[in-house]
Parts: structure tokens; C-alpha cells; sequence
């Protein structure tokens, strides 16, 4: 065999290789999303069995199954939620803000100045590269 056959064999022997053990891993992946999980769960009738929660909620979800009181629920509403949901009008009214409608008076020349510049410069812009391409091409004729 040449080096070059060699070589290229040893190349796709290796492909292969990883191959063999990249792939199996990633096809028993399950690729959707959690809901997607629960909800085929919840269809085929198969529960999950693993219990995702950190040992401390797990700690703490056997005392209050023990008997223990639960602690305190804590509102995690924001102040002016809960104002509103208990009848109260939110603290520290704001005043009504005033807005002023300005008609547009015509045309603007502030505008058409910076256009006709950033336009003028552009075409200077183009005209410096053009001569600089052309000059640069330039070679010495026969005589």
C-alpha cells in the first residue's frame, strides 16, 4: 500500500471508532423538552420514577408529611400587587403626565445638510479609490 492509501485508511478506521461510541450515547437521549416528557408520561401511563428535588426539599417535604407545621408561606407578590388584591389603592400615585404634540413644520434642512454631506463624501470616497485603482495599474509603454 502507499502512504497515502495508508493513511487514508487509518483516518476512516478511526472515524469509525468514535463513531461506534459517540453515537449509541446520543441516540438513547431523549431530546424533548420536560413537558413534552411528563405529558407522554402522563399518557402511557408510565410515572417517572426519578426524584429531581434537591435533598433539601426533600428533607424538608418529610417533616411537614411528619406532622411537623409547615413554615410560613411568604408573598412573593410585589407592594403594589398586593394593595390591589386586597383593596387598597397603590401608595405613592404618580401625577398625571403631560404630553405636548409638536406638528412637524416642513422640511427640514438640518437633515438635508447631513445627508448632502455623508452623500458629497461618499462620492469623494468612490473618486479617491477609483484613481488610486487606475494609478496603481498604470505600466511603463514601449516607445
Amino acid at each position: 500500500m502507499t502512504f497515502q492509501l495508508q493513511w487514508l485508511t487509518r483516518r476512516i478506521v478511526a472515524a469509525v471508532v468514535v463513531a461506534l461510541f459517540v453515537v449509541p450515547p446520543a441516540l438513547a437521549t431523549d431530546f424533548r423538552s420536560p413537558d413534552t416528557r411528563d405529558a407522554a408520561s402522563a399518557v402511557h401511563g408510565v410515572a417517572a420514577s426519578v426524584d429531581l428535588r434537591s435533598p433539601d426539599t426533600r428533607d424538608a417535604a418529610a417533616t411537614v408529611g411528619a406532622g411537623q407545621p409547615a413554615p410560613l408561606a411568604v408573598d412573593l407578590r410585589s407592594p403594589d400587587t398586593r394593595d390591589v388584591a386586597e383593596g387598597r389603592p397603590p401608595s405613592g400615585e404618580m401625577p398625571p403626565v403631560q404630553i405636548t404634540v409638536v406638528r412637524p413644520g416642513g422640511f427640514d434642512w438640518n437633515d438635508a445638510g447631513i445627508g448632502a454631506g455623508a452623500g458629497a463624501g461618499l462620492v469623494l470616497l468612490m473618486v479617491g479609490t477609483s484613481l488610486l485603482v487606475r494609478l496603481g495599474r498604470t505600466e511603463a509603454r514601449p516607445a
